[in-house]
């Protein structure tokens, strides 16, 4: 084995072990890393950590800054919004797509999804679990994807939902009947490719998306609000010292 592949495959694991720590928030929006403690903590030369960062920075995820270190970026409201915007419009094509290609066994495994959605999340009144929620709702959308026969369609919509994940899981369920609510709209994009209805099923998906942009939204705005007021209130109590 070349020692280029072995910088490479190294590479390749940082790259995954940081933005997996990005994902599940252990690294917090305007934190600054340092490249030196990353390769310390990790265990390995600079050199991958370097590699790894600079093609996060390229995804939009950290930004390099001189002589300070990498920056977490925050993700705006307006990121949010661009991120949604492509990630309805992939999500509704890949419907759409899918009721032309969709096979019975893909239908079953929709059904069976959404029944135990269903029975969790709107029949039961125990508080909902979010993270085998969140396992529901990826197989869920992936199955549509690999119905769609464009396999493309995943890589970059992955993507789309993996910056998305960056506010945090309570972006997206801040609300307890939110999962609840979710589970009716897969019903509906269900129902849609039962028929093979393109049209329905494209507008069934893109109401599903735009309600969970609105709650995130809605849950970053709250979070904003709260920080500056917080913020505010310190500067208050400085004043008075």
């Amino acid at each position: 084995m070349s020692m280029e592949y072995k910088y490479q495959s190294l590479q390749i694991q940082v790259y995954k072990t940081i933005k997996k720590r990005l994902l599940d928030q252990v690294y917090a929006s305007g934190q600054v890393l340092s490249e030196r403690k990353l390769a310390a903590e990790l265990q390995i030369s600079r050199t991958p950590v370097r590699r790894a960062i600079l093609e996060l920075q390229k995804e939009g995820w950290v930004q390099y800054l001189p002589h300070r270190g990498i920056l977490i970026k925050d993700l705006g409201m307006k990121d949010l919004k661009n991120i949604f915007q492509i990630r309805t419009a992939l999500e509704k094509l890949a419907v759409q797509l899918a009721c032309e290609h969709i096979t019975a066994d893909q239908l079953d495994v929709l059904r069976q999804t959404v029944q135990q959605q269903l029975y969790k999340y709107k029949r039961s009144h125990a508080a909902p679990d979010y993270q085998e929620f969140i396992r529901y709702d990826t197989e869920f959308h992936n199955t549509i994807i690999e119905s769609s026969g464009n396999l493309m369609l995943r890589t970059l919509i992955e993507e789309m939902r993996d910056k998305i994940k960056r506010t945090g899981i309570n972006s997206l369920y801040s609300r307890r009947s939110r999962c609840a609510e979710a589970a009716e709209e897969h019903a509906h994009i269900l129902a849609a490719l039962e028929r093979h209805d393109a049209q329905a099923a494209g507008q069934a998906m893109e109401k599903h998306l735009d309600i969970c942009y609105i709650t995130a939204y809605d849950y970053i705005r709250r979070q904003d609000a709260a920080a500056a007021l917080q913020q505010q209130e310190e500067i208050r109590g400085d004043t008075y010292e």
